[in-house]
């Protein structure tokens, strides 16, 4: 018997099967089994919801114990299905989803914006939870946004022909010139789009307070308090819009909405860079002509923040003739010293600094000259837009003794009808040279009243700093 059935195994094949290809033969076979439970799944799912949309499980739901159709975590089920999502089978059957319809905007320019510049981005402002906010933004603008950028009590309002030149801009205009100018300084200084969206918000809300049912105390508006109720709705937004997260994370876009008039020491760059958009979105208003918001609101290279611009350096002479020579020894003002300009025996014309930049401004309307430097209504600019005119006046050695180097005019002693009057002046000392009419012409122009004047010596109390 053994020989016979050592006879048989002669006749036996003899196949080898190493453990490599044992393992390559059942991962093949674990490969097919789960695509053909992927297939048999999706095929369920069509049967089931009639190929409706397939929405991601939850990393939670992945991770609990049962499933709503009963199967354990880690089945093979759970396996194929996310095989299945994340084969390109899945991804086509997501790309079939209907894109998010853009909201109904009244006006072609709201629509052109969110086209041009809130479409190309939306999934990264949708990640960051910034579109909602956009959309509100956008829509009250759209809603309310008609009315006039400037309104009483605004700084800007204050100079009769900027007014009239800045209320024909409506406040959607002014907000979307300011985005897109935002967009420009951002594109300039940041290669990534992290801080895009904040950027574009708060360009587009900086000055939604300015409507009127968004104005504090029943509609009434006061300098600067635009900022304010600007801040408060756009916080209120965005907690509607993304709750208490989205506000910790824009908590640094309401804080430059909030500043952005005012002269605050932050390093936040949003707050920067609004500025610079505000400011060049006012200048493209003020002249009508295109200029590039990067350098807006920055001195020329190799400059400071106290030396005059070129136009100011070479139109100086003429805005002292045009504006301030007819004033001089002119009676202006009922209660002493009665006039806006007055001349002296020693050489000296005594200008009240407000009246100087009253001239100067004047002087950029009528020759269409847009630096807004000069027309911010923050208190801390328009001290120093004041310094870089007396700078100019002393870049011609103008300016007599008294003002003290940083401070745009001193204040004055002088006496009136015998009495000594302490600091009751308070003006810039300009030499008579720099009129075209001689001290005596002008020394007969004086009333009775402006002859009682006499004995003018600075007062080194104190000054006005910028």
């Amino acid at each position: 018997m053994r020989r016979k059935k050592d006879a048989k195994m002669k006749y036996l094949p003899q196949v080898a099967i190493g453990w490599d290809t044992a393992a390559a033969f059942s991962l093949l076979c674990i490969c097919l089994g789960a695509a053909l439970c992927a297939l048999a799944l999706r095929q369920r799912k069509e049967k089931r919801s009639g190929a409706e949309t397939v929405e991601f499980a939850t990393a939670s739901a992945r991770r609990a114990p049962q499933r709503e159709n009963g199967a354990r975590a880690g089945t093979i089920e759970t396996l194929a299905e996310s095989l299945w999502l994340r084969s390109d089978a899945g991804l086509a059957v997501l790309s079939d989803r209907e894109p998010a319809s853009a909201p109904v905007f009244k006006n072609p320019r709201t629509r052109a914006f969110w086209t041009e510049e809130i479409e190309p981005n939306r999934r990264l402002f949708e990640k960051r939870r910034e579109l909602a906010v956009m959309e509100r933004v956008l829509l009250e603008l759209d809603e309310h946004g008609l009315c006039s950028s400037v309104v009483a009590g605004d700084g800007k309002s204050a100079f009769a022909p900027t007014a009239r030149r800045f209320s024909r801009v409506t406040l959607l205009d002014h907000s979307l010139r300011a985005a897109r100018c935002m967009r420009e300084i951002h594109d300039s200084l940041y290669t990534e789009k992290v801080l895009y969206g904040k950027h574009l918000i708060a360009a587009l809300a900086h000055d939604i307070g300015k409507m009127e049912h968004l104005r504090p105390e029943g509609g009434r508006y006061v300098k600067d308090d635009h900022a304010a109720a600007s801040a408060r709705a756009l916080n209120a937004w965005i907690m509607e819009c993304g709750g208490e997260r989205a506000a910790l994370e824009l908590r640094f876009v309401v804080d430059a909405v909030r500043n952005h008039h005012r002269s605050a020491n932050s390093p936040d760059p949003i707050l920067k860079n609004l500025k610079r958009a505000d400011t060049a979105a006012r200048e493209e208003e003020f002249s009508g002509a295109r200029k590039s918001p990067r350098t807006a609101a920055a001195p020329p290279d190799g400059t400071t923040d106290d030396e005059p611009p070129e136009w100011l350096l070479r139109d100086i002479p003429r805005i002292l003739n045009d504006h301030v020579g007819p004033a001089i020894n002119e009676a202006a003002l009922e209660e002493a010293p009665f006039a806006r300009a007055i001349s002296s025996t020693n050489g000296i014309v005594y200008v009240c600094p407000h009246y100087l930049f009253d001239g100067v401004r004047e002087h950029m309307e009528r020759e269409e000259i847009a630096d807004m430097r000069f027309f911010d209504p923050s208190r801390p600019a328009e001290l120093r837009a004041k310094l870089l005119v007396t700078n100019s006046l002393k870049s011609r050695n103008w300016v007599g003794e008294g003002v003290r180097d940083g401070y745009y005019a001193a204040f004055w002693n002088y006496e009136h009808e015998g009495k000594k009057i302490r600091k009751g002046g308070f003006w810039v000392p300009v030499f008579a040279e720099a009129f075209d009419v001689p001290l005596s012409e002008l020394e007969k122009r004086k009333s009775a009243e402006l002859r009682r004047v006499t004995s003018v010596e600075p007062c080194l109390a104190r000054g006005r700093k910028k």
